[in-house]
């Protein structure tokens, strides 16, 4: 949403035939070349735009409404607000008297070349015509209808719908072919707008009139709904998928501010100068709050009932008034908005003049929000919408049953890898505690074995008649051993140890030798077995902790 500042027009009509016979002189100097006026002796004001009392309605138009109708057709909201003392020039300059003097916007032609470069464009054009006389709101367009404060019914009233936008229920809208139908019914309206005479004004408006021109704009393309049709083998189907756009533009021709004692208005008229008065000083209020939030960072500005207040925290009082209530979206709101401020050169109306500029000059700092006005409710974008949402929803119906079998797939993997994990692991573990009990078994066995042995030594060193025997000869083997027992060596040569009659020294010494011999046969199968044992138990060993190792990094 873009931020556009209001536009701000100053026009300054003629002296009036009274004024010059009256001898009253001009007070107002436009600076030639720069949009700047000098009212009085010192004081300069500049505004976007400055029309002398030369400049015709045509290049009015050109130069500050047509650059507003160009965005009217682009689908954003304008407001051209005529503001100023009574007799200034406002209605002349807006085109709602009696006498039409306004040019006709080229909008029908803009349309039609538009639909002819777009055959699927179309457009409509409706408007309305309201006055508020009185806190009053009047239907233009149909003046039977009961008013909002009458006796006859319920008239026009003010809303506000879902969106913060202004609507108006109640007030008919007619259909529009083209710009003069538009002007037909501008003038249609103008001849019931309340007037009356003054001493300042012989057809002094005595109500706050706008006219609005509605425009409805839909391009219906043609888009073809690819999604799910390639996948589900059907034909395509075309939908029409155009965007409509609704965009208003006001043309608000405000009462004149007046003097009681220089309008010599009494009685009704009184009435009504003071109603009309209270609107503007409602409307001035709210001019001078959104001046003041966005006027420099610091500053200060007066809010409602006077009160200084800082940027950001002062309070627009909308609802002071309900011509206030009607300009809400044109006034800090989405529109595009020029103010068109009328004075008059007179120096007699020099202060209401200054009145006016300061005004006019406020407003220059307010700041609106504008966007295009996409018509959420209609049919086609509707249609749309529940198109897409159709779509995204079976896209994301796809999107769960995707993730639900990848879940499923990733949870029966997980599964399958404990399984083909756990058998192995229990396997090696059962293999594993027998192998250790098998070697607990072996290691007991050569432990008996080796008591024996040394038992059986013990025997062979007495057998031996040894005087010194030794149990555990680690160095010396069975058979050695034994030999040395049995015989002895001398000088003569080798001889049986013992007495040469010794008959059963012979006998015990074969013996001696033979369970020598079985028991280093025994000896060494034992050793054998238990280094193939401690083999296995580390072959084993080193198997089951790889499978460990793999175990644990499948888990991870």
């Amino acid at each position: 949403m873009a931020s556009s500042t209001v536009r701000v027009a100053l026009r300054i009509r003629p002296l009036s035939p009274q004024e010059h016979a009256s001898g009253e002189t001009e007070c107002v100097t436009q600076l030639p070349g720069v949009p700047q006026i000098v009212i009085g002796a010192d004081r300069a004001f500049t505004f976007d735009y400055v029309f002398s009392p030369e400049v015709s309605q045509e290049q009015v138009y050109d130069d500050a409404i047509a650059p507003l109708v160009d965005q009217f057709l682009q689908g954003y909201n304008a407001t051209i607000l005529a503001y100023g003392q009574t007799g200034s020039g406002k209605t002349f300059s807006m085109g709602t008297g009696l006498t039409i003097s306004v040019t006709q916007p080229e909008l029908q032609g803009n349309l039609e070349d538009k639909s002819k470069q777009h055959p699927a464009f179309t457009y409509s054009i409706d408007v309305s015509f309201l006055e508020l006389y009185n806190e009053d709101l009047v239907d233009l367009l149909n003046p039977r209808s009961p008013t909002a404060g009458g006796n006859g019914g319920r008239g026009p009233t003010i809303r506000e719908d879902s969106r913060g936008n202004m609507v108006l229920v109640g007030v008919e809208r007619k259909l529009a072919a083209g710009e003069d139908e538009i002007i037909s019914y501008l003038h249609q309206g103008a001849l019931s707008r309340t007037t009356a005479s003054t001493d300042m004004n012989h057809t002094s408006s005595r109500s706050h009139a706008i006219f609005t021109i509605y425009l409805t704009q839909q391009d219906r393309r043609s888009s073809l709904m690819l999604s799910n049709v390639a996948a589900s083998g059907l034909e395509s189907s075309e939908l029409d998928s155009g965007l409509s756009i609704v965009s208003k533009i006001h043309f608000v021709d405000l009462a004149g501010s007046e003097r009681i004692k220089r309008t010599g208005a009494a009685g009704d008229r009184a009435k009504e100068g003071i109603s009309i008065n209270a609107g503007l000083l409602a409307l001035g209020n709210v001019i001078s709050a959104l001046g003041s939030m966005n006027a420099a960072p610091g500053a200060t500005g007066l809010g409602a009932g006077g009160q200084a207040s800082r940027r950001g925290t002062v309070h627009v009082p909308y609802r002071d008034s309900k011509l206030t209530r009607l300009l809400q979206d044109s006034l800090g709101g989405n529109s595009q908005t020029l103010m068109l401020a009328c004075i008059s050169p007179s120096d007699r109306n020099s202060p209401e003049s200054l009145n006016t500029i300061r005004y006019a000059n406020r407003a220059r700092n307010i700041r609106n929000k504008v966007a295009v006005n996409f018509d959420k409710n209609s049919s086609v974008e509707l249609s749309m919408l529940k198109t897409e949402v159709a779509r995204l929803r079976g896209e994301l119906s796809k999107l769960k049953l995707q993730r639900r079998q990848s879940t499923l797939t990733l949870n029966s993997a997980n599964t399958d890898s404990n399984c083909d994990t756990s058998v192995p692991t229990s396997v090696a573990m059962r293999k594993n505690a027998d192998l250790t009990q098998r070697l607990e078994q072996a290691l007991r066995r050569v432990a008996s074995l080796e008591s024996e042995r040394n038992a059986l030594r013990l025997r062979v060193a007495e057998l031996g008649g040894s005087n010194q025997p030794t149990p555990n000869l680690p160095s010396t083997s069975f058979p050695d051993f034994a030999a040395s027992a049995v015989f002895k060596s001398d000088d003569s040569g080798l001889r049986p140890n013992g007495s040469a009659n010794d008959s059963g020294g012979l006998a015990d010494a074969a013996d001696v030798m033979s369970q020598s011999n079985v028991l280093s046969t025994m000896d060494r199968e034992l050793s054998e077995q238990a280094e193939r044992h401690e083999h296995q138990i580390d072959s084993v060993r080193r198997h089951f902790t790889s499978r460990l190792e793999l175990v644990q990094e499948s888990l991870l």
